[in-house]
């Protein structure tokens, strides 16, 4: 089968692999489409942290956010049928660690992520995943759709909403107008509170409402907001998220910065500022294929075949207005 593949940094080329088989609990998927993000730029580039602490190596099949239909069941795999649309959990928990155990499966100390670290990458014609990691679309979707890869980033920002608690009346700040941002400021559209945006650039791609008349560069946001919703993981904007809260406001860290930041722990206590990351949305894809059509209309940029694949990451990386860019297999 054809697989795309990062062979060694700023390489990215289609290469010949065996099929996988689907074994005991697993399910073959014949994949349809593939979304780049963030993550897979820096796999090429080879700055990804997994590259770094030995977790991922060249080559490396990537592809994490991905949607396909049912190929084949292995023995005991119940509840689906050929053919059907189906996704799949970028986090494979152990199901066994305490984590698990608790019913926090997105801090598995076991985990394993597809086309990251642990799990081949969706990236290619077929795809092997175990049955507990698959969610299926449902009656009413008979083919999948590019924009189905955004369940991924989506199911996060969902995990984000959820430790959020977004209150009537909350002014929130949201940093980043790119994929988890757009999805983020749609999501948040539908709760009674005040959203401001902050990111330089155009906004054209984000849903309608009333917070696409407040767009901010950063800079000039102003102060006070209840929570801030750091997306963008740019440098520096931990500290630009702390000064624009109100006294016991809350900084949300969604986008994963490249490089270490200073902070003021004082400043923090005294003001009894609260900041905490979010970690996936392992528990929430039922919910995001139920409104993935819904939320992401209008995000992807491009749907390019998965032969130019070294052209998918050149467009990623300088020639999109819109967040997505999209690999097809369909």
């Amino acid at each position: 089968m054809r697989a795309a593949v990062i062979d060694k940094p700023h390489t990215a080329t289609l290469v010949e692999t065996a099929r996988p088989a689907a074994g005991p609990g697993e399910v073959l998927v014949k994949v349809a489409y593939v979304g780049l993000c963030g993550s897979d730029l820096e796999l090429l580039h080879g700055t990804s942290p997994y590259i770094a602490d030995g977790r991922a190596a060249f080559p490396h099949r990537f592809g994490h956010e991905w949607v396909g239909t049912v190929e084949e069941q292995g023995p005991g795999v119940t509840g689906l049928r050929h053919g059907e649309v189906v996704t799949g959990s970028t986090m494979i928990p152990c199901q066994a660690c305490r984590s698990c155990a608790g019913g926090h499966r997105n801090l598995c100390t076991g985990l394993r992520e597809v086309g990251l670290y642990g799990w081949t990458g969706a990236a290619a014609e077929y795809l092997l995943m175990p049955r507990h990691a698959l969610v299926p679309f449902g009656p009413g979707t008979e083919t999948p759709r590019p924009a189905h890869v955004l369940v991924e980033p989506l199911v996060t920002v969902l995990e984000a909403v959820r430790a959020a608690d977004p209150r009537p009346g909350d002014q929130i700040l949201l940093v980043g107008a790119g994929t988890i941002g757009s999805l983020a400021a749609a999501v948040l559209a539908r709760y009674p509170v005040t959203l401001d945006i902050a990111e330089p650039g155009t906004v054209d791609h984000l849903p309608p409402g009333s917070h696409r008349d407040r767009f901010a560069r950063a800079a000039d946001a102003p102060t006070g907001y209840d929570l801030v919703l750091e997306c963008s993981g740019a440098p520096g904007t931990l500290t630009a998220a702390l000064d624009r809260l109100r006294p016991g406001g809350l900084c949300l860290l969604v986008g994963v910065p490249a490089r270490t930041e200073t902070v003021d722990p004082g400043r923090i206590a005294l003001d009894g500022l609260r900041i905490a990351g979010v970690r996936h949305g392992v528990d929430h894809y039922a919910r995001a294929v139920a409104l993935v059509d819904e939320l992401a209309a209008g995000l992807v940029d491009q749907v390019i075949p998965l032969a130019e694949v070294a052209r998918a990451f050149d467009v990623l990386q300088h020639g999109r207005t819109r967040p997505k860019v999209v690999l097809s297999l369909a």
